[in-house]
């Protein structure tokens, strides 16, 4: 049975109830019966104060929502990067959560003009909701995504809509769907008490006070009608997709035509005790496929991350063209969930091809690391080795002088992983891309080196 469906009848099931008891009690001016109710409901509408007070309060509702998620994000990226602020302003914030609305407004009625108190209740009431989400959700941002956003030059406008968005999502949403049911009793509340000209509150304020109960339930029926479609909205909103945004170019563009060699002199770096290399000196020379093998804990991934620029040596120096444009294979496949393999492989992409060519380069790489029969999976359908294969797609996709692949043949069999190579070989003989990898199996940098690099333990 559709839930729809179970609504409805839980509805009639509480009009029968409620029909049923004004039928016992018989006090019509009390509890009116049902087509009492609804004669009511139907009265309001001719009325010009009807769509005024609707208009009044859904305007209120709507400046509030917008005022507090603005404020919110402000102060969610200033907690989230200044780990003081964050402890300085978190008492008030649960102090604004925990402080009764009944208080705030009658604080306000003293110092504020009336028209203007519930729009302050509902940022009073929402900011800290959306506040504290925001910030958790900022602070809980995957940084590998982010480093593969960098990487491959995501623009602006993907980034935020495919890199970040998804992430804050949940938090997001779950902090609006609260701030919204608490914001709007207490908006109407706020009417209710300040009695405004025109609103809701206001409205079942007067009903009140002239004891008309069918006029006073017809408004609460109102307000639940118009919170019903708040909430549906925000959950319409949620669950928007938005598609990539491509350049307009429509031609290939030959970005490893002039590629530069990268020379590191004496380079040392370390994590805090930890120094992974030591007075490390090598000139990478274009056009060379190296292959780098240590063993664990020997710096083959830091010597990656200090080759692409997204780790500084503590001393040395790295030379080489600053132009050079870098596509990476991460430790971890870093996909993202809410976009299909194809997706995954055209999003760097997007930034340098229209959508159709696009698609038609992450087809080719897809068939090289035989994975074109999943275009249209999602990374929590594939297996790891499949993931890593992606991964490995996107970066023989993406234009770039120099290749990084950290372990790219990590959970595959040796079968495939040697049908691969070969075709990485015969690709790399026609367009001459620098390509550094690191692994641990020999038989694969055997196959794909040209040159081997060994690197030592420091102690």
């Amino acid at each position: 049975m559709k839930k729809g469906l179970i609504s409805f009848i839980s509805i009639c099931l509480l009009l029968l109830f409620w029909q049923l008891t004004a039928s016992y009690m018989n006090q019509p001016e009390l509890i009116p019966s049902v087509p009492d109710l609804i004669k009511a409901l139907f009265q309001l509408f001719p009325t010009d104060t009807f769509y005024k007070s609707i208009f009044a309060t859904v305007l209120r509702g709507i400046s509030g929502i917008l005022l507090s998620l603005a404020a919110a994000i402000l102060a969610a990226f200033l907690f989230a990067r200044y780990e003081l602020l964050y402890e300085l302003f978190r008492p008030l914030l649960t102090i604004m959560r925990s402080v009764p609305v009944i208080s705030f407004i009658l604080l306000a009625l003293i110092f504020l003009d009336p028209e203007g108190i519930p729009l302050m209740i509902a940022f009073l009431t929402m900011f800290p909701l959306l506040a504290e989400n925001l910030t958790k959700g900022i602070i809980n941002l995957k940084p590998g995504l982010s480093l593969m956003a960098s990487q491959f030059r995501i623009s602006r406008k993907n980034k935020l809509i495919h890199i970040y968005y998804p992430q804050l999502k949940p938090f997001l949403f779950s902090g609006l769907v609260s701030a919204i049911g608490f914001g709007w009793r207490a908006i109407i509340m706020g009417e209710v008490l300040s009695q405004c000209a025109f609103g809701i509150g206001g409205e079942m304020k007067r009903a009140q006070l002239f004891i008309s109960v069918p006029e006073l339930i017809a408004w609460t029926i109102i307000a639940i009608l118009i919170s019903f479609l708040f909430d549906r909205g925000i959950n319409r909103l949620s669950h928007i997709k938005w598609n990539i945004r491509f350049s307009n170019t429509t031609s290939e563009k030959n970005y490893t035509s002039v590629i530069y060699p990268i020379k590191m002199t004496d380079v040392t770096f370390q994590y805090t005790d930890i120094k992974v290399l030591s007075h490390f000196s090598y000139t990478f020379e274009p056009g060379i496929i190296y292959g780098i093998k240590a063993p664990s804990g020997s710096g083959k991934t830091t010597l990656l991350n200090l080759l692409d620029g997204s780790l500084k040596p503590d001393k040395g120096e790295i030379s080489s063209n600053k132009e050079q444009i870098f596509s990476v294979v991460f430790q971890e496949p870093e996909l993202l969930p809410h976009l299909t393999v194809m997706q995954n492989i055209c999003l760097p992409l997007a930034s340098v091809y229209n959508h159709s060519y696009s698609e038609e380069k992450a087809r080719k790489t897809l068939e090289i690391v035989e994975m074109e029969a999943f275009r249209d999976r999602y990374p929590n359908e594939l297996s790891y080795g499949q993931q890593q294969r992606v991964a490995l797609a996107r970066a023989l996709a993406y234009p770039s002088a120099i290749m990084l692949l950290d372990e790219p043949f990590k959970g595959l069999d040796k079968a495939l992983t040697i049908r691969i190579i070969d075709r990485m070989i015969a690709r790399q003989t026609d367009q001459k891309q620098t390509i550094i990898f690191t692994s641990h199996d020999q038989e694969e940098i055997d196959r794909l080196a040209s040159v081997i690099i060994r690197l030592q333990t420091v102690n």
